[in-house]
């Protein structure tokens, strides 16, 4: 298959909403099975398309590839092909390779709780990247395709009803910015109590609040596992209070957390209760 045909097959995974892993050959030394620019697109049964090489290490990118399929995350590998390294594959070819894979896939959705100041600021700058926008607000004037021109869904119902009818993914972002505690401990359990999670959740307040909201949950039952996973207060500590500023603090965690920079953040138990 041709490279054209390896591109064509990812616009068409995007638009599907399929997945699939695209390994590039970035840097090679001496005698390597790969060139420069060999492209290999793996699929999450394991088939392929295209190569990097064939032989031992193409079997291995193929399983690291399948990795970045599970984990959404891009990966940067170097293989040694020297048979007589403790670390290399066995192989005659003696030379060294550098692979670069990115997983392929529709963007992730990005769920904002409360259509809000800063839901709506968070809308506009996250409307720049690559996400589908899901907007949820029990209110109509605040949950209205004219507010949000460029979401993918809004959704404008009550917050339990809306959030019994989403279906999670592991990529997926959950942001909740509504205009108050109680509608925020709502969310926050009615998402933990879904099957599957969203993979990141972050709900906005300040330490003492959502401290609140935390043990109200844990009396009604949310494991504290679960509750760990939150990140409270929401966004990167970039000292703004504006709502575009908040946005933009909530959006470079998210983005950080994309790319594995970040794990999880620490909650403070010791804020007033």
């Amino acid at each position: 298959m041709s490279t054209k045909d390896i591109f064509e097959e990812i616009v068409r995974l995007r638009s599907s909403g399929e997945e699939g892993a695209l390994a590039i050959v970035v840097n090679t030394s001496a005698s390597s099975p790969g060139r420069v620019n060999f492209k290999m697109l793996v699929y999450p049964d394991g088939q392929i398309l295209g190569t990097v090489g064939g032989g031992i290490m193409e079997k291995k990118v193929i399983e690291e590839a399948l990795q970045c399929i599970r984990n959404k995350r891009s990966r940067f590998l170097h293989y040694s092909l020297k048979e007589d390294e403790m670390e290399g594959l066995g192989v005659l070819c003696g030379g060294e390779a550098d692979v670069y894979i990115e997983p392929i896939g529709a963007p992730p959705f990005l769920y904002i709780f409360g259509g809000g100041h800063v839901g709506h600021a968070l809308y506009q700058i996250a409307s720049l990247l690559e996400f589908r926008i899901v907007v949820v607000d029990d209110r109509p004037a605040f949950a209205s395709p004219e507010r949000f021109p460029k979401a993918y869904r809004v959704l404008s119902k009550d917050f339990k009803a809306a959030v019994s009818e989403i279906e999670f993914s592991p990529s997926d972002f959950a942001v909740i910015v509504t205009r108050g505690h109680a509608h925020d401990q709502l969310v926050l359990k009615e998402i933990l109590s879904k099957d599957r999670l969203p993979g990141y959740i972050g709900m906005i307040g300040s330490k003492s609040k959502n401290a609140r909201v935390f043990q109200n949950l844990e009396k009604e039952g949310i494991p504290q596992e679960l509750l760990e996973k939150v990140f409270a207060p929401i966004g990167l500590d970039i000292g703004g209070e504006k709502p575009e500023e908040i946005a933009i603090s909530i959006l470079a965690e998210i983005i950080a957390f994309r790319h594995g920079k970040i794990q999880g953040k620490t909650r403070d138990k010791s804020a007033a209760i």
